[in-house]
């Protein structure tokens, strides 16, 4: 089950360089701007103003301005504005301007904050990646169009700290990427306290993504639309093991990071990966951060589309994945896996519409479910969250928690959650997998199973407390196997099965009411 979801291979392959020139007039776009910070209205309803960013060439002490985007406010010093525009850079988009563009951000001044402004409405055709150093907001309304030199390396890369991106379009029309080798990313960053802020990321094999190397940390990556991500699996009837080493949506090998407000989307027909994922991989980096491994925050995200897992934490510590809606994942629309520990699930609102007949990843026999918690997790709690099966759907239960030979779920909280069957397959509300250590299940609804409400195995200790099981023709309501410790099942209420409670002698049951 582990796939190959690390990202062990950080080298960037170098691309032929060509460029042309249509403009051989002496350069005006380096003359240095001065400006105000403009007025910001905020509008009620949902509605946003993004007020340009004043910077201007200076030797005074710098003052503060401030970028104002939904939800977020970023702040940087003033330095240096200038528009990407010059010799050797096509605004129409006929012609490669790579070379042009790496000159352009190459002369700017090196002290202060570098504002580099995408005109709007402007098209700038590229054929190798682009690197953004430190100190740097690269931001407007134009479009960067990626058509070549991309396949296994990055569109943009951030190889500095205090960085902003915001506002721009990227694409990469030919579908560039490979399914070995390195990675095809729009956005790669390899710093720490990056904004990456409501920019349009199209048709890349990777949306965002924080590498590995650093650790990089106090990352921001908000309200930008990752449309049509590229998945390089082999589809719903593959036997292949393709698919696990890329075709993500935003991923963070890092820590400190926040994730909120994004739209993501796998493109139709696509066997992708995951639509948001954090994962630690520290092995090999440099330096660590602060908290190294944790601290991640996966909130009012829409994540849709034949992704295998909508959003995933991996080895990540104190994350919270809070308030995001998900749609259409094959193998688990929300997860928390391996080692990751301290992580809450909550507020979360599951379309599950998986059928029977699409088998993605089937060689890693992954049990499908809306929720899955997997191996070695500790004190996760998952609360409070909407779960629906789709009609013609399947899933093997509402919440699976799977223990894997030493991977041990321990002290896992079920709590408040709402399991709704529209018409689909749904075989158990919940079900543990292997050797759980403490669990507690109170306070869910699950409705339309046909096996059993609760069924569980392998257990050191449980609660079962105040659940509401509603089945459709079940078998029973509660099971608890033989292998079972000490545990306790009281107050629950349960319905459209043949038999309450099936338990081993040693479990204490009482104040059950059902058939």
């Amino acid at each position: 089950m582990r796939g190959a979801s690390g990202d062990m291979d950080d080298r960037t392959s170098d691309t032929t360089e060509r460029a042309e020139s249509r403009r051989p007039k002496p350069p005006r776009w380096l003359l240095p701007l001065a400006a105000t910070v403009g007025g910001v209205s905020l509008v009620a309803a949902g509605i946003w103003t993004l007020s340009p960013l004043a910077v201007r060439a200076q030797s005074d002490p710098a003052p503060t301005v401030t970028s104002i985007v939904p939800m977020i406010t970023s702040t940087v010093p003033a330095g240096t504005s200038a528009v990407l525009a010059g010799p050797g850079i096509d605004p129409t988009g006929q012609t490669v301007s790579t070379d042009g563009v790496r000159a352009f951000i190459a002369s700017l001044p090196a002290e202060g904050v570098r504002a580099i402004e995408v005109p709007a409405g402007s098209v700038i055709q590229l054929d190798g990646t682009i690197e953004i150093p430190g100190d740097t907001v690269l931001r407007g309304g134009g479009e960067l169009r990626f058509t070549a030199g991309i396949e296994n390396a990055a569109a943009l890369s951030v190889i500095g700290d205090n960085v902003e991106i915001s506002g721009v379009t990227l694409t990469n029309p030919n579908e560039l990427g490979t399914a070995e080798g390195d990675r095809n990313y729009g956005i790669e960053i390899k710093a720490s306290d990056v904004r990456v802020l409501g920019n349009h990321i199209e048709l890349f094999q990777n949306g965002i993504a924080v590498r590995y190397g650093g650790e990089f940390h106090d990352i921001v990556i908000a309200n930008n639309r990752v449309k049509d991500v590229i998945g390089v699996g082999g589809g719903p009837t593959s036997p292949e093991n393709l698919g696990e080493d890329r075709g993500d949506g935003i991923v963070v090998w890092g820590a400190q990071a926040t994730i909120t407000g994004n739209i993501v989307n796998a493109k139709e027909g696509t066997d992708a990966r995951v639509g948001i994922h954090t994962e630690s991989i520290t092995l090999g980096n440099e330096v660590d951060a602060p908290h190294s491994a944790s601290m991640v925050t996966i909130s009012g995200n829409v994540v849709y589309g034949t992704f295998r897992r909508s959003i995933v934490s991996e080895n990540v510590a104190h994350t919270t994945i809070t308030g995001n809606t998900v749609a259409d994942a094959t193998w688990w629309s929300i997860a928390v896996i391996l080692q990751s520990h301290d992580s809450v699930v909550s507020g979360n609102t599951v379309l599950y519409t998986r059928t029977a007949d699409d088998n993605q990843g089937q060689n890693y026999d992954p049990r499908r479910a809306p929720i899955m918690i997997y191996g070695g997790v500790e004190r996760a709690q998952v609360t409070d969250n909407s779960l629906v099966v789709k009609p013609g759907a399947s899933a093997r239960a509402f919440v699976v928690v799977q223990g894997e030979g030493d991977q041990v779920p321990t002290d896992i909280t079920i709590d408040g959650n709402t399991g709704y069957n529209e018409g689909a397959a749904v075989e158990d509300g919940l079900t543990t997998v292997g050797r759980v250590d403490g669990l507690r299940i109170t306070d869910n609804r699950f409705r339309g199973f046909d096996a059993a409400g609760i069924a569980l195995g392998d257990l050191a200790s449980y609660l079962v407390d105040r659940n509401e099981l509603r089945g459709t023709a079940a078998e029973v309501g509660i099971r608890v196997g033989g292998d079972a410790g000490p545990g306790r099942i009281t107050g629950n209420t349960i319905s459209g099965a043949d038999a309450a409670v099936d338990a081993p002698a040693g479990a204490q049951v009482a104040d059950n009411t059902g058939p």
